[in-house]
């Protein structure tokens, strides 16, 4: 027993904290890229206007009229159009340019003359419709020590012309306005536009480096969500990997090397994010299951004393499956206590998941007030899974494929081979898997944010891993 704990822990180990690649691959398509960025330009709008500009004064001679100190203050960009924009992914990062945008200015103006012995001055508003913006903004993203960084970024906004309309004043005014501030204006929208993108591109950076490296499933276990190298930017595609094994709640979590080549399962599909989860996944899972367990000196165990609608086990249930069990102890009640004696094995092919599960089953009796074991089944179950999406989680169900099952001991005779599959049979479909299947429909939480929610799903499998294809809402959207 003592060897058998060593052997599993350094399992376990191995398996949770030398990963050189990431388990779990998150592929966003050409759709997923273009609904991100209209989401992301839509975003950085809504959340940036009204944009406050930097007052302009300046001193302007005017012909006929002489020296005018000019100002403008409140400058703010009202509302944004955008007409046209494109998202591309290259060897430099990636690429998002918008073209041909137009903006609505507000602001107030003021001008000041002074002669040799009066001084005139006036204030009022003006409107500036700005046409043409086009924004260019270059991303890269690598891999930080388990977390993605915006390592490199670029920004440039261009503005074609603008047109003043001005409230008040007389026409030197005007055009004194023009010839001043048209250069000026554009100027100071196109840098401080750029130095909004930039500052964006800060807090998208210190959004992703305060991403969490786990996520809890419950009080005994976590997965680690580590990024495992940089992302791959494909043709008009961005692939991520991250470590996805399950842990011990309460490790560090250990930052992998590099990252897994792309799959070659990774096809081109009319969804936005297709999600590769690999069949280690789930067999990291049954292990520190299993070994959490092991380590309390127990083993996954089940006890059963009634059916599922409630009613008690008694060996007159049993009599004609096990007639010996009720030959000696005739109505009596009974208990099954159930113990997996390894870690579940999870197989993934292209037509499906398969496990394999070592079950042991301890047949007990309740006679003059003791509890009495009488016999053990050692069996070797395979199951299959149909996998499915409830809530933005992985869950399953099981279903009976096959078994073998022999008895390992009885103090009641020897049973008869055909008595013990039957009654084996009976304890697994209506107790064992009726039960299991509760548990798994907790499910697996995909890799998704909490503000958005799958929808239009397809779940298809491939060698090794399962595939997830589905289109990505947020979280105030009604389609579902």
């Amino acid at each position: 027993m003592v060897l058998t704990k060593v052997l599993l822990i350094l399992v376990l180990c191995i398996l949770t904290q030398s990963n050189n690649g990431g388990h779990i691959s998150i592929l966003v398509s050409k759709t997923g890229l273009e609904s991100a960025k209209d989401f992301l330009i839509n975003r950085v709008i809504s959340t940036t206007i009204p944009l406050q500009l930097p007052e302009i004064e300046k001193k302007v001679r005017i012909p006929l009229i002489g020296k005018v100190r000019m100002g403008l203050s409140n400058i703010q960009i009202d509302s944004v159009d955008v007409h046209s924009s494109k998202i591309e992914t290259g060897k430099d990062g990636i690429f998002l340019s918008v073209s041909g945008a137009t903006a609505n200015l507000s602001m107030d103006w003021s001008y000041t003359y002074r002669a040799s012995f009066f001084e005139i001055s006036d204030h009022g508003d003006a409107f500036v419709k700005v046409k043409g913006i086009d924004v260019k903004t270059t991303v890269t993203l690598l891999d930080d020590y388990g977390s993605l960084k915006v390592a490199s970024r670029e920004s440039d906004c261009t503005v074609e012309n603008i047109d003043i309309h001005i409230n008040g004043g007389a026409s030197w005014l005007y055009q004194g306005v023009v010839d001043a501030f048209e250069k000026t204006i554009i100027s100071t929208v196109e840098n401080t536009v750029s130095k909004k993108i930039l500052e964006k591109m800060k807090k998208l950076d210190s959004f992703l480096q305060s991403l969490p490296k786990e996520r809890k499933i419950d009080d005994s276990a976590a997965v680690n969500l580590t990024f495992t190298g940089n992302p791959v930017l494909g043709n008009s595609s961005v692939k991520v990997a991250i470590s996805g094994l399950f842990m011990p709640k309460g490790d560090d979590v250990k930052v992998s090397g590099s990252h897994s080549s792309p799959s070659s399962f990774f096809r081109e599909v009319n969804r936005m994010v297709t999600i590769s989860i690999e069949e280690e996944v789930f067999n990291s899972a049954t292990l520190v299951y299993f070994n959490l367990v092991l380590m309390q000196a127990k083993v996954m165990h089940l006890v059963i004393g009634e059916t599922k609608n409630g009613s008690i086990l008694s060996t007159s249930d049993w009599k004609l499956i096990l007639p010996e069990l009720y030959k000696h102890y005739p109505d009596d009640k009974m208990m099954l206590n159930m113990s997996v004696t390894s870690p579940p094995a999870v197989k993934i092919t292209e037509n499906g998941i398969d496990a394999t599960i070592q079950l042991d089953i301890a047949i007990d009796v309740q006679d003059s007030g003791k509890v009495l074991s009488v016999a053990r089944i050692s069996s070797v179950v395979n199951v299959v899974c149909s996998a499915e999406i409830v809530d933005e989680n992985l869950t399953g169900s099981l279903r009976l494929n096959d078994f073998n099952a022999t008895m390992k001991w009885s103090k009641i005779g020897v049973f008869q081979s055909d008595y013990v599959q039957a009654a084996t049979s009976r304890v697994l479909e209506a107790l064992f898997l009726p039960y299991v299947n509760t548990r798994l429909k907790r499910g697996f939480p995909l890799p998704i944010p909490s503000d958005f929610t799958v929808k239009n799903i397809e779940i298809a499998y491939a060698n090794s891993a399962i595939l997830v294809r589905t289109n990505i809402g947020t979280s105030t959207s009604t389609n579902h």
